[in-house]
């Protein structure tokens, strides 16, 4: 899946001469955690709710205190260079980015101009999409050994009993040589398709059986 299918595209942006005082106002508002800071179209930084929090002065402002915040500018606290994802980017590439840096947003730029912005909360909807969460059945956690042709025979066997298969994901097993196969199967039903998956030689880890 490509970022330019689930990025936002309406941007909440705030200037680098604008106050400390106006870009807390702007979260507030939107309710966001981050704000590009941009020059025109051009993404020049980046500011968060926590940058915004670590120069406010307490929490119940004082009119002291927005004096300050109003005299404070965004350039002042902005956070440059910035980490960005290109419209065609893959989700993978967006979300390690994301998890590697420990970041909460990636702003997307195309031909210097900022045009959308990935959050923690997209990729977390996305993998809810991609794992079939919000999809009726059952999920089964099937280890398998490190071969080729595992993930098929698996396919195959839910495949003869007229299952649908609603999402798969394959990783790394538990133990060594092993892999990991997460199925969402459209039915409540999956004894007879458990069984089957046990008589290839593997082994059904989720849901347990009842003996």
């Amino acid at each position: 899946m490509l970022v330019e299918e689930f990025m936002k595209r309406e941007v909440i942006t705030i200037g680098r001469e604008d106050s400390v005082h106006v870009a807390l106002g702007k979260t507030k508002e939107h309710r966001i955690r981050h704000l590009p800071v941009v020059e025109g179209e051009r993404l020049v930084g980046i500011v968060s709710d926590r940058d915004l929090r670590d120069v406010s002065p307490s929490n119940l402002l004082q009119a002291q205190d927005i004096d300050i915040l109003k005299s404070t500018k965004v350039k002042d606290i902005m956070k440059c260079p910035v980490l960005t994802a290109h419209p065609l980017d893959g989700i993978e590439e967006v979300a390690r980015v994301m998890y590697e840096y420990k970041i909460g947003c990636l702003p997307v730029v195309k031909s210097g101009k900022l045009v959308g912005i990935v959050t923690e909360t997209d990729i977390l909807r996305i993998l809810v999409e991609l794992v079939g969460t919000l999809e009726p059945g059952t999920t089964l956690e099937i280890q398998v050994p490190d071969r080729p042709g595992a993930l098929a025979e698996v396919t195959l066997a839910i495949k003869k009993h007229g299952v649908n298969l609603c999402s798969v994901l394959m990783r790394n097993g538990y133990v060594p040589n092993t892999r990991l196969i997460t199925a969402k199967l459209q039915t409540k039903n999956v004894s007879a398709v458990i069984e089957d998956i046990e008589q290839l030689g593997f082994k059904v880890l989720f849901p347990y059986r009842r003996v």
